[in-house]
């Protein structure tokens, strides 16, 4: 993957408010992304039988095309409005699988060594990975982007990095990601690692830790792998109101039927042991979470719209690698200044 692919910066920012058509595009792939994909358990020979990833280039850049005449978007060479569609599906994408993986965890009671958080994470980056088409390399390598960018933004609005959090630091989530699709093919993904600047000592290590998460999934998947005499959990799904700002969001996601397409690849993957619900709600702030004690996975509608904004704020600029001697302050007056969105979350 070229550096510019992974950088993807322009001059122009994106408007703050997300289109319906481009809420259309991410929802269709969102769907296409999860009931195509193959699952962790199936053979690298059957994986590649999979090409999505054309399916995937036309939908956004017919998206993309769509803005050309939008006085928004203004400016903008194509390229530039797939990049954007690129990184809003990339990172809710990635967001969904992160929330299965805890569901995983918590419904199957899987065994983890380490954090809960790493966990999700690694079983969201490796489902990708295996994947294996252009697409899902791209989706990881956004999902990296969108941590290095939320890492900048902390810095830039003087967020304290809290060491004693249950997710690991922004920067170290993104350079995870960017570790394991190095551990998975050096030579595919050096430009990228070396783009992001991980250190070659550190590439070293990356494939016995792609192999290590890989095999401890699958493992511990294997056991609760739906077979075809099994009756498939039923999985509820709820679109909450729109509460007139999001209404736009609501209609969109509830129209494609976006849970209910996922719901019913996990119930057809899985033995679940319960039934549980997935929603999208207005939840006050962008967030999403999987709650063990109600059994339901919520993803916020402002989730969506705080990558737009995160996009718009930091995408154009150069990619700002964190300092090795740690996050870097602004002053009174540079915060005062900066109109750039604060970070009003820490996803679960």
């Amino acid at each position: 993957m070229p550096p510019r692919e992974f950088i993807a910066a322009s001059a122009v920012p994106v408007a703050g408010i997300v289109t319906s058509r481009l809420l259309s595009i991410c929802a269709a792939l969102y769907l296409q992304a999860v009931a195509i994909g193959p699952t962790l358990a199936q053979s690298s020979a059957t994986q590649s039988t999979a090409q999505p990833s054309g399916t995937f280039r036309e939908r956004i850049e017919a998206a993309a095309r769509d803005f050309a005449d939008n006085p928004r978007f203004k400016g903008l060479t194509q390229q530039q409005r797939v990049d954007r569609v690129e990184f809003v599906v990339g990172n809710m994408l990635y967001v969904l699988l992160h929330e299965v993986g805890h569901a995983l965890i918590h419904e199957m009671d899987l065994p983890v060594l380490g954090r809960n958080e790493d966990a999700a994470d690694e079983f969201a980056a490796i489902t990708l990975i295996r994947v294996g088409s252009a697409f899902s390399q791209h989706v990881l390598a956004n999902a990296a982007k969108g941590w290095f960018l939320s890492d900048r933004r902390n810095r830039e609005i003087g967020e304290p990095m809290l060491f004693y959090d249950e997710h690991g630091l922004d920067a170290q989530r993104a350079y995870e990601i960017v570790c394991l699709m190095v551990g998975a093919d050096s030579e595919k993904f050096k430009d990228l690692a070396n783009e992001t600047g991980l250190p070659a000592e550190r590439q070293k290590d990356c494939k016995e830790e792609y192999e290590r998460a890989s095999r401890a999934w699958e493992t511990l998947l294997k056991p609760h792998r739906r077979s075809t005499d099994q009756p498939k959990t039923q999985i509820d799904v709820e679109y909450g109101d729109g509460q007139g700002t999001f209404d736009v969001l609501a209609k969109t996601f509830r129209s494609s039927r976006m849970l209910e397409t996922i719901a019913g690849v996990l119930a057809d993957q899985y033995a679940w042991p319960i039934p549980f619900k997935m929603e999208m709600q207005v939840c006050g702030h962008p967030q999403a979470s999987y709650e063990d004690k109600t059994h339901t996975i919520t993803i916020c509608y402002e989730e969506a719209r705080d990558f737009v904004e995160l996009y718009r704020a930091y995408g154009a600029l150069p990619l700002d690698l964190p300092s090795s001697k740690g996050a870097q302050s602004t002053s009174a007056d540079q915060k005062k200044e900066s109109k750039r969105p604060q970070k009003l979350h820490r996803r679960k």
